[in-house]
């Protein structure tokens, strides 16, 4: 017999036949486990290019605007006039702090968080975040666009908060991000229709209830499948669809 064939726990070496069944099996776990992230990690949606560079806080110089959504009217981010959404650091809108700003030329003081050709300006925690621009050229480019009625529309798509998807967090939509979505919305933040086509091509357009910002009734069809049925309009670059929640219906998924 074969002093091989049965393995003695006090003995220093193991017996041949064990040291090879445990060194493949090793080696196959290792490949294994490999290529089972490497399949979850390809099946998952990109988190998108959105981004926001905290440390990065500066001046910005526009025309204030408190409706629907806390808004800035600037040259300062693309160098033609645009217009930029405002946020705080956190989950709250600005909106109910521009007060008397609104319609005024004003300095900001932000971080720029950005995705594409949209923008928003998270402002600082400081009393001064809003001050009247004293040195303001007049340029009747950075008025705020009349509304361009477009006509009504059914679209399909995903409700998103306008901060966490312009780059503020990662991921950006889905049950995953379901609730912070609704906290960001809840504290004033634009809510956003992510619309979709069969192509995966998306548009993105800011919501709103007879032009004027949602509440929170909209809460419970944040970060699900829904099909809108509004009206759209453009402020210059930026879309828009005037739609009631009665008339935003919750898909299967």
């Amino acid at each position: 017999m074969s002093k091989d064939d049965f393995f003695i726990g006090w003995s220093p070496d193991a017996p041949r036949a064990d040291r090879r069944f445990f060194l493949g099996a090793g080696l196959a776990m290792l490949a294994g486990t490999g290529g089972l992230g490497w399949t979850l990690a390809s099946r998952q949606a990109a988190p998108g290019p959105g981004q926001w560079d905290q440390g990065a806080v500066r001046e910005w110089r526009g025309i204030a605007a408190a409706s629907p959504y806390g808004m800035l009217r600037t040259r300062d981010v693309s160098g033609t006039p645009q217009t930029v959404l405002l946020s705080t650091l956190g989950k709250c809108g600005v909106a109910a702090r521009i007060g008397s700003h609104a319609g005024q030329p004003v300095v900001v003081r932000g971080s720029l968080i950005e995705r594409g050709s949209h923008a928003m300006v998270a402002v600082v925690d400081d009393i001064d975040w809003i001050r009247p621009d004293t040195e303001a050229v007049p340029d009747e480019a950075l008025g705020f666009p009349e509304p361009e009625r477009l006509g009504d529309i059914v679209l399909k798509g995903e409700i998103v908060d306008s901060k966490c998807w312009f780059g503020a967090m990662r991921p950006s939509e889905g049950k995953v991000h379901k609730a912070c979505a609704a906290l960001c919305i809840r504290g004033g933040l634009p809510p956003v229709l992510l619309a979709r086509d069969g192509a995966n091509r998306h548009a993105l357009l800011l919501l709103t209830r007879d032009g004027l910002a949602h509440g929170e009734d909209l809460l419970p069809l944040v970060a699900d499948p829904v099909e809108v049925s509004g009206s759209a309009y453009r402020r210059g670059e930026q879309l828009f669809l005037d739609v009631p929640v009665s008339r935003i219906r919750r898909l299967r998924a």
